[in-house]
Formats: C-alpha cells, structure tokens, sequence
C-alpha cells in the first residue's frame, strides 16, 4: 500500500502472482521492457477491427492462446477470453488464422463488451480476489462458460454440456456444439 501526499492510498494487491510493479520515469514512457511488446488497450483506439483480423490471420495457434497473448491485446485474461469466445460462438482450438474476417471483426465489440459488463459488476471473485475496500466482485455470477464444465449450455435451443479441456496449461471452457 502507498500512501500519497493528498490522502490517496495505491493498493497493489496480486494474490495469484501474474502482476509486476516498477517505478518508471515517465520520460521512458513504452520503451520500458514491461510495456514495450504490450499490444493495444481493449478500450483504446489502436484496438479496432482491421488491427484484430490482421494481426490474428497470421497466427497459426489455437486463438484461445492468441487472445491471451499480452503482445496481441493487453490485459486480456482467462475467464474474459472464455467468456468472448463463447459469444463470438468460436471454439478456443479454432487456429486464429483459420478465423474468417467475418468471424474475427466482431470479436472486438464483443470483447468490449464482456470487459465493460465485468467492470461494472466489479470484476470476478474466484477464491481471494477482493477490491482495496475489500468488496467482492460480482461478474462470475453471469458466467456462460468459464467454470461451469459438465453444466448445460446457457442457450436455449442447445442441449449440449459444457466442455474443459487444458490449453498451454490454462482451463478452457467452451460448448462444442455452440462454438465451432
């Protein structure tokens, strides 16, 4: 916790262990060696339809792995990638570059969508995850795929489970018949 000058406080709080923190200068800016391979913001301009089709049909891994690729797009996590794909209705072993343009460019708003709707439920609480006023959040109570293996599909006119299979070491969850 940093305590700062006008009363804020900065709470680093990175119970599973993926988070860094350094101090920069600012002169620096994306050359640090922790920013500078970083792909676009979700939310930000550099982050659009033709950045995602093109840079996405020239990978040739399961765009389940693409997606969390952190040089691609930036802060994209498991349960938010599992969440997209299952909107998008593409299997996380579907080669990247075997994704139609058609399939792919929607992929952004969707994106957007999922990150924007788990904001503003506060995130996902799996097991310790709190904020630094020690609320919860609440985002894993909408869930469609991630965690729910062997549970049926959230669509109504599919009878299929949800399926886990193991990805570069990460769960991932997905309805076979949904999502091809």
């Amino acid at each position: 916790i940093f305590s700062m000058e006008n009363g804020a406080r900065i709470t680093f709080n990175d119970p599973r262990r993926f988070g860094a923190m350094d101090l920069l200068d600012t002169a620096l800016g994306d050359a640090h060696p922790l920013l500078r391979n970083i792909g676009p913001e979700p939310f930000g301009n550099e982050f659009h339809e033709d950045y995602l089709v093109n840079i996405l049909k020239k990978k040739n891994s399961p765009i389940k792995s693409a997606l969390l690729d952190q040089r691609i797009i930036a802060g994209l996590g498991n349960i938010y990638v599992c969440e997209v794909l299952f909107r998008a209705g593409i299997s996380p072993k579907k080669l990247a570059g075997k994704i139609s343009a058609k399939r792919t460019a929607p992929m952004v708003a969707i994106i957007r969508d999922v990150l924007g709707e788990a904001i503003q439920a506060g995130g996902s609480t799996l097991r310790d995850f709190r904020h630094s006023d020690g609320e919860l959040g609440y985002f894993q109570h909408t869930f469609k795929v991630y965690g729910r293996e062997d549970e049926a599909c959230t669509n109504t006119d599919c009878d299929a489970k949800i399926k886990r299979i193991f990805q570069s070491g990460r769960s991932s969850f997905y309805c076979p018949k949904c999502q091809r």
